[in-house]
């Protein structure tokens, strides 16, 4: 009987060493899709990638850069896929394959957050003015159809903590990641929203990894279906939850 299980654990041993790598690339700056938590990833995103890698068989391998390095670093190899927020621009899906969007609810707002003592009440007021964003992302290009000025910074959090200091007019920033901010950050206030008419925050692969893609977006489907999204989604999205429900009833 010990020779059995001593076998069996070779076994076992064998087979976890020999699962599938999947190599994935993320911006833990993007509260509550990922950041850190005492040293550690932790969000949505982050918990519904590890998910997703276990539908599929794979072992998903983090690696924590900054945003705008995310598709060069799928593209020269050193990553397999990306998952950070990241909608689905006409740009971007000419560089990369996307998943379906994983974000199961509406979310096309992005806030307009001013130092709370501004007296910019539109986002129209933003012309000419000094607007942080986040390096590589949409909201650099919200703020130039606005007229304002791209601030770039390496993180929300530093562009936030400038408002707060009133370097800058104002920041635009997804709803979800606004909401979460403003919890945790005193002395600023929502005042505008900008609405994103393009597909949600999705999964990228390599141009062409269309497999891979169609794989993730089944295995999407299939936490929805058996009830994992929704743990993870009252997790981190909360006030997301009755939509969901809503939308699944009406499936």
């Amino acid at each position: 009987m010990k020779k059995v299980i001593l076998f069996l654990m070779l076994v076992l041993s064998s087979l976890s060493f020999a699962a599938k790598k999947l190599y994935v690339g993320t911006n833990a700056e993007f509260m509550p899709y990922e950041y850190l938590e005492n040293g550690k990833m932790v969000g949505f995103d982050i918990e519904l990638m590890d998910a997703i890698g276990k539908e599929l068989g794979y072992e998903i391998v983090w690696s924590n850069m900054g945003f705008d390095g995310l598709l060069p670093a799928l593209q020269m190899k050193k990553i397999d896929a990306v998952i950070a927020g990241m909608s689905q621009t006409p740009e971007r899906q000419k560089a990369v394959t996307f998943s379906m969007p994983y974000l199961l609810v509406t979310s096309d707002e992005h806030y307009v957050i001013v130092n709370e003592n501004s007296p910019i009440t539109h986002k129209e007021e933003l012309k000419d003015k000094k607007v942080g964003v986040q390096i590589g992302t949409m909201q650099e290009e919200f703020t130039k159809q606005l007229g304002g000025l791209p601030q770039l910074y390496n993180s929300w959090t530093g562009a936030l903590m400038d408002l707060q200091q009133n370097k800058i007019s104002g920041v635009i920033i997804a709803d979800v990641s606004a909401e979460a901010y403003l919890k945790n950050m005193t002395g600023l206030k929502k005042i505008d929203v900008v609405i994103d008419g393009q597909p949600g925050a999705s999964i990228a692969f390599r141009k062409g990894e269309t497999e891979l893609a169609e794989a993730a977006s089944k295995a999407i489907l299939k936490l929805q279906d058996n009830g994992e999204y929704l743990k993870i989604l009252e997790k981190y999205f909360p006030e997301k939850v009755e939509e969901f429900l809503t939308l699944q009833k009406n499936k």
